[in-house]
């Protein structure tokens, strides 16, 4: 769930835990975990006032009512049968069989509606890659006590997500890219520990060749804090039992651990040490079979085996699927989406019920014999849990449709609050309150429909990285996220609901159909409503210029305008329309056509040096570059960029990307050429009299990813210690605007540093 939510978290955690980072390598660790920021609460200053709702009586008559066809019985039934598919082979699902397992459910599910069918119901699978990819085979602890014997349901942990090495240590072999079954089996004597003093008392001697039996308590990040936490695991770790065994106890008091986090990105994450030490996490609860009903019983059993084989990838192979339901307006269309890499079990609520809820979207039309006023179409995303690679590789792949679209709702998504708390469905967007217009109509409209039919509903202006949906933010798509929840509680929001936690499942999730009930109604309510009424969602101008970012050879897809959302914003609120040509796609001098501004991003592919970089690899072809220098000459504005390291969003730099050199194909065609130099500093001053850098005092980028260049013949506009950072020149009738780091087009500050440069470039192109 929400994934950036706990992006300024980490980045705090990661100082806490490791001391001040290299400049290169600011680092997230679940960065997205799925997780929520450090600023998840909501100010009551985001918080909308909202104008009286509007009445049932103004809507358009429906020729038929999907609402009735949606229920919390039904919801929560296809939920069962989600939620049952490869249960306790992981959590969050991104790039595994699970994954694919559970896409493949909901195309059955969608080939069984007879009326969406005939009148024109089609789906497609697209597959991307993400930086990296695990796959659990087996990961299952085996309990015996006398002559009887019991194998638990055990998870086992990911690993991170952007780091290979510490990645490394989560697969079983310690090899990437292989799919052998090969376990790791560890048979041994329990050793229990209750306490942090347990913890750094023991030696290494009474633990070699035992099984440490952690009550997670002890590490708990929800609980203690992450350097606490990460601390008393690393202390662990050094002293090399033969397995680490983690016991969760179901909770919902507040201030009581409920294992949060325990198989995604628990403190064993962050312990960098080299160890081929299994770790896996199992629940109380799941033990009483065996006659165990807590501690004191459990501290009976006289051995556990631990059974771990578990592979990494890098990269790793996901997909999102789509199905479009034609509408009698194909000119515009709709886009409802949920993410579906982590709902089998756990994983219930974030996001089994968005992902069961949009089935229910199609359900409805097909009984109602309904068709959407414009074309509809129901994404689920893959790979959000590893950083939103599911809907950035969609918007990516979407010009056209986004182009098209009205409006772009997801749901992410149900949950279940510690007792206390009273969630509330909350609509969450970004508006463009930075450049003078706070309004957020979409959500105010949504809330308007959902009030019709008796749902309350709260606003929020939330002006960073949320879920899915802020990937569209970027591309000027009104969005909302619509998650059930209470931003005031005064918790982590994962902590404070059963969300990334091993009770994240069926039977908490019963309790919540109601809300659940609500919600799908909501999607139908905007599904069948919103085009007919046709309210005004835009605030930026119509668009009379067009702008294209070209990743033809860019697979970190982060590095577009879904990562880069602020810079889209604001070429939107100039008057752009933005595009894309997405990874693996030849861009032509068609594609150029009409268009006024390119940004040309940096060569990268996901093999690294670490894993191999022999499997494949980018560069620019001959007839690309033809293309790109004739539609300067012809007047075009082109931005070369680069990037010493693999970046995400918000300005976050991870491993080297050593295809920085390919990008000179292409610049020397201009008199440029990257040199193998990296800035430390993280701004320039800018120098001159250009339009670049009217009002301009410092151009800020990465530190240690801005690489220096030749100018050749052209205007320098910033330099460090000599070393041009920006510069421009004239080439034909058209103009090449030369930056030493594609990240002075993101930012990772409120509010962005270089946006009066953003501003600059958009009007200089205009």
């Amino acid at each position: 769930m929400a994934i950036a939510r706990l992006l300024l978290t980490w980045i705090v955690v990661f100082v806490a835990v490791q001391g001040v980072p290299p400049a290169f390598a600011q680092d997230s660790d679940g960065d997205v975990v799925g997780g929520s920021t450090g600023i998840r609460a909501v100010r009551p200053d985001l918080q909308k006032s909202l104008p009286p709702p509007r009445r049932a009586a103004g809507r358009q008559t429906l020729e038929a009512d999907p609402h009735e066809f949606v229920g919390s019985e039904e919801l929560l039934d296809l939920l069962e049968q989600l939620t049952s598919i490869r249960p306790h082979l992981g959590w969050r699902h991104s790039t595994t069989v699970g994954e694919r397992d559970a896409i493949a459910w909901v195309e059955r599910k969608l080939a069984e509606l007879g009326f969406l069918s005939a009148v024109g119901l089609t789906t497609e699978r697209t597959p991307f890659r993400t930086f990296t990819g695990v796959e659990f085979w087996d990961t299952s602890v085996t309990l015996r006590r006398g002559n009887a014997s019991f194998e638990a349901p055990a998870d086992g942990a990911p690993g991170h997500r952007d780091l290979i090495d510490r990645a490394r240590r989560f697969d079983s072999d310690g090899v990437f890219n292989d799919r052998q079954r090969d376990p790791v089996v560890v048979d041994g004597d329990p050793v229990f520990i209750r306490s942090a003093d347990e913890i750094y008392a023991l030696t290494p001697q009474q633990l070699a060749g035992r099984v440490a039996v952690v009550d997670y308590a002890v590490i708990d990040r929800s609980i203690l804090g992450t350097t606490e936490s990460v601390n008393r695991a690393w202390v662990l770790m050094e002293k090399r039992p033969a397995a680490v065994v983690m016991v969760t106890t179901y909770s919902n008091q507040s201030g009581q651990s409920h294992g949060s986090f325990a198989g995604d990105l628990s403190a064993y994450t962050w312990v960098d040490i080299e160890t081929d030490i299994p770790v896996l996490s199992l629940r109380m609860e799941d033990l009483g079979d065996f006659g165990i009903d807590g501690w004191n019983d459990l501290e009976d059993v006289d051995e556990f085996r631990v059974t771990w084989d578990v592979d990494l990838f890098a990269p790793g192979d996901s997909e999102y699927l789509v199905a479009r339901i034609p509408g009698r307006d194909s000119s515009r269309a709709l886009v409802l989406g949920a993410h579906i890499d982590s709902p089998n079990t756990p994983g219930a609520f974030d996001n089994g019920s968005g992902s069961v809820a949009l089935v229910q979207v199609a359900r409805a039309l097909d009984r109602a014999r309904l068709v959407p006023p414009v074309d509809l179409y129901l994404a689920w995303f893959g790979s959000h849990e590893r950083g939103l690679y599911g809907s950035s590789n969609f918007t990516a792949n979407s010009s056209e449709l986004l182009d098209r679209a009205i409006a772009m709702l997801q749901m992410d998504c149900l949950g279940h609050p510690l007792q206390g708390i009273v969630n509330q469905i909350w609509l969450e967007t970004w508006s463009y309150n930075r450049y003078g217009d706070a309004s957020i109509p979409w959500p105010e409209y949504l809330h308007g429909l959902a009030s019709d039919r008796g749902i309350g509903t709260e606003v929020a202006d939330l002006p960073y990285l949320v879920s899915d949906n802020s990937s569209f933010a970027g591309y000027d798509v009104p969005n909302i996220n619509m998650i059930f929840m209470n931003p005031f509680a005064g918790e982590e929001v994962h902590f404070a609901n059963h969300l990334h936690d091993p009770y994240d499942d069926m039977p908490l999730a019963r309790l919540e159909g109601p809300a659940f009930e609500d919600m799908a109604t909501i999607l139908v309510s905007a599904a069948v409503h919103t085009a007919v009424d046709d309210p005004d969602l835009r605030v930026t101008p119509d668009p009379t210029r067009r702008a294209l970012f070209v990743g033809s050879h860019t697979e970190g897809v982060h590095m577009s305008p879904s990562g880069l959302t602020e810079f889209g914003m604001t070429l939107a609120w100039e008057g752009f329309d933005v595009d894309m040509v997405p990874y693996g796609t030849t861009v032509t001098a068609a594609d150029l056509d009409d268009t006024d501004l390119v940004v040309a991003l940096p060569v990268h592919d996901y093999p690294t040096p670490e894993v191999d970089t022999s499997l494949y690899d980018e560069s620019w072809t001959e007839d690309e570059i033809d293309a790109l220098e004739d539609w300067v000459q012809a007047g075009g504005v082109l931005v070369l960029t680069n990037s010493a390291h693999r970046l995400k969003y918000i300005n976050l730099a991870y491993d080297e990307n050593e295809d920085w050199p390919d990008v000179n194909e292409l610049a020397d065609r201009f008199g440029i050429e990257y040199l193998d130099q990296v800035f430390t500093s993280d701004r320039v001053i800018a120098d001159g009299d250009h339009p670049l850098v009217d009002g301009v005092v410092l151009v800020y980028f990465i530190s240690g990813n801005a690489l220096a260049f030749d100018a050749g013949s052209a205007q320098v506009l910033a330099a460090v210690g000599g070393s041009p950072a920006l510069a421009v020149l004239e080439h034909g009738a058209g103009s090449v605007v030369v930056l030493s780091d594609l990240g002075m087009l993101g930012t990772n500050s409120d509010p962005p540093r270089n946006l009066r440069f953003w501003q600059n470039l958009a009007r200089f192109a205009r």
